[in-house]
């Protein structure tokens, strides 16, 4: 009886205090659909049960459940546990959604087999959304789990943003647990009685959070034993701090923006007043500029080497120009000049593969071109084992040579072939390109047929490449 009472309040303790974090941070609607990330270990068998008992039908919150559950290929035992999420969802009911991968077949170069994994893994979750209609992604990230983010974004030297951590909602995924810890979670799951697996390599120091969860953080506990509270309390501090300065920065671009247009062109650009943005403080000064950069679609990482350049630029007696990525900025008496905008919602055009296939053909000397009805590319499947794709440039890139038939007779590296283009620099890292294994095919030209013809093979892929609406 004792051992029953104390499982109870286990229970109510843990599902009472999800409760309390939710109500001061925050949940999803009510009558959402949420799918669950589910691994199988306890964490996420916890997440999936409480959701399903506290949230789910039959509930106030009327929540739709799915499960998602990937098999990474790393582990023996993965199978198994993919199979044990399967029957647990079946047994309750709900919609199952596996997935099989080889993340180290998968790993792109500079990836390592961790950030690989996760990558595949949320396009799976956001794929499922896209066609079965999800609104929220659930994931059980914990408050250790936030404590070893904000550690390791500390270590790296990030700034205000980054201590930030975790956030309970952000865009399409939802972490309820951020809450509690680690212990509280397994207490509970084993109170329930609830199936999980246990995930060996988290034990092992092989990754750098499986090093600060094993060696540092016990480390850092000897000097305080509330360490992962306390890190976990910073972030929310730093988030309230970050969300007041980052409402100030767009406060002051309002204030100090004008937005004009080249009349020779109709392009769209920016002025800023010179003397003011020179005038704030460092912390508003950088988060003004973060602000600016974020509205051109910019996914490089916006660092302190760009604030002390644009300091410089913004204090300069002369005009002087700064450029990064698509952004030029140019400060000229008392105007800073911010350009290239291509429209006003400033994101950049976006271009998608449709309809890969794949086929034979000896040439043009042999053969017509077996481009069908609206396929406008052509390309030899040695050099893009798995198809083409779209990107833009990276460092060391070469692009090849073809004649008017499309015949490969060389290569070159990219950037000497868009310099003797005379394509300026601030325009090249927004171009696409379509590319292969090793080697870039050519400028994304959708109106244009592009055929590259390899001599050495019969093997190509085509397909058709279009404006994303």
């Amino acid at each position: 009886m004792v051992n029953i009472e104390k499982k109870e309040l286990i229970i109510a303790s843990f599902e009472n205090k999800v409760a309390a974090f939710a109500q001061k941070h925050g949940t999803v609607p009510p009558d959402s659909k949420v799918l669950v990330a589910c691994s199988g270990g306890p964490d996420s068998m916890a997440l999936l049960h409480w959701l399903m008992a506290t949230k789910g039908e039959g509930t106030e919150a009327a929540l739709a459940i799915g499960v998602a559950c990937v098999d990474h290929s790393l582990r023996v035992e993965s199978k198994a546990e993919l199979a044990m999420v399967a029957h647990y969802a079946k047994a309750h009911d709900l919609p199952f959604y596996p997935l099989t991968i080889d993340a180290v077949a998968a790993e792109q170069s500079g990836e390592s087999v961790e950030t690989t994994g996760r990558r595949l893994r949320y396009e799976f979750f956001r794929s499922i959304c896209q066609a079965e209609g999800y609104d929220y992604i659930a994931t059980a990230h914990h408050e250790n789990d936030q404590a070893e983010t904000i550690l390791a974004h500390l270590i790296r030297g990030s700034g205000t943003a980054g201590l930030t951590g975790m956030q309970v909602i952000a865009d399409d995924l939802w972490r309820p647990f951020l809450g509690v810890t680690k212990e509280e979670i397994l207490a509970y799951v084993k109170a329930l009685v609830l199936p999980f697996a246990h995930d060996k390599t988290n034990d092992e120091p092989i990754y750098m959070r499986n090093r600060l969860r094993l060696e540092v953080l016990p480390l850092l506990k000897e000097f305080n034993p509330n360490i992962v509270a306390t890190l976990a309390r910073l972030g929310e501090h730093m988030g309230q701090d970050e969300a007041f300065l980052t409402a100030e920065a767009k406060r002051k671009f309002n204030e100090l923006c004008i937005v004009c247009t080249k009349k020779e062109s109709g392009t769209p650009y920016i002025e800023l007043k010179r003397n003011e943005v020179a005038a704030l403080p460092d912390a508003l000064f950088y988060r003004l500029w973060r602000y600016v950069f974020g509205l051109f679609d910019i996914k490089n990482t916006f660092s302190g080497a760009h604030v002390a350049e644009l300091r410089q630029v913004v204090k300069g007696k002369k005009r002087k120009q700064f450029m990064c990525s698509q952004v030029k900025v140019a400060a000229q008496y008392d105007i800073i000049q911010i350009g290239r905008l291509v429209a006003f919602d400033l994101k950049m055009t976006q271009y998608r593969i449709r309809e890969l296939r794949a086929l034979t053909w000896a040439g043009p000397a042999v053969e017509p071109m077996p481009l069908k009805n609206g396929e406008n590319l052509l390309i030899p499947r040695r050099l893009a084992a798995k198809g083409p794709e779209i990107r833009q440039r990276k460092a060391g890139d070469r692009i090849v040579l073809t004649r008017r038939d499309g015949r490969i007779w060389g290569h070159k590296k990219l950037k000497d072939w868009l310099i003797d283009r005379k394509v300026p620099t601030e325009e090249r890292d927004a171009l696409w390109f379509v590319c292969g294994d090793k080697v870039v095919f050519s400028k994304v030209q959708p109106k244009t047929t592009t055929i590259v013809w390899d001599e050495q093979t019969s093997e190509y892929w085509a397909c058709s490449i279009e404006e994303e609406k």
